[in-house]
């Protein structure tokens, strides 16, 4: 199947939460509230990861790729990151923006139409859970609160409501 002028759009929405995500690590790692070997390793790691999703999405997306950063999300993030006082603070709300990010990929997942587009997405949101296990496991919050069952759209950013800048 060819890729569709919808999928382009997701793609670039998607690729435009991936910068924004970028854009948070950097902040964080910039303002020094993530300072223990083990966490700055895994959010540098978590940084590339999100640099390289961006790169590979902006490629799919093509003449709708984006080069920057979700406008609203960037200043949802910083604000919530402001508040985080200490570095287990910062990886709660790290924490929770992968758990979101992975929902996002459940929703894109129900909006795409070829099958390349879908395969991309779906190599993407195990990744992005992956992501919140290991930071849960450094803010050392337990099962129950960090690993659902079910992946669901609940808490997933929209385009509507985060739309490409």
């Amino acid at each position: 199947m060819a890729q569709t002028s919808g999928d382009a759009g997701l793609q670039a929405f998607a690729q435009s939460v991936e910068l924004a995500l970028v854009q948070a690590y950097t902040e964080v790692a910039t303002a020094g509230t993530v300072t223990s070997p083990a966490a700055v390793d895994v959010t540098t790691t978590i940084v590339q990861h999100h640099q390289e999703h961006a790169r590979a999405l902006g490629d799919a997306a093509g003449r709708r790729a984006t080069s920057a950063p979700n406008r609203r999300l960037v200043t949802r993030f910083r604000a919530e990151l402001r508040e985080a006082a200490d570095e287990t603070s910062a990886l709660d709300v790290l924490l929770r923006f992968e758990n979101e990010a992975a929902s996002t990929y459940m929703f894109v997942l129900g909006s795409l139409e070829a099958t390349p587009a879908l395969q991309l997405a779906a190599s993407i949101l195990p990744v992005e859970s992956q992501h919140a296990v290991a930071l849960a496991r450094l803010a050392q919050q337990g099962p129950a609160r960090t690993f659902p069952s079910f992946e669901t759209q609940d808490q997933a950013f929209k385009p509507d409501e985060f739309p490409v800048s």
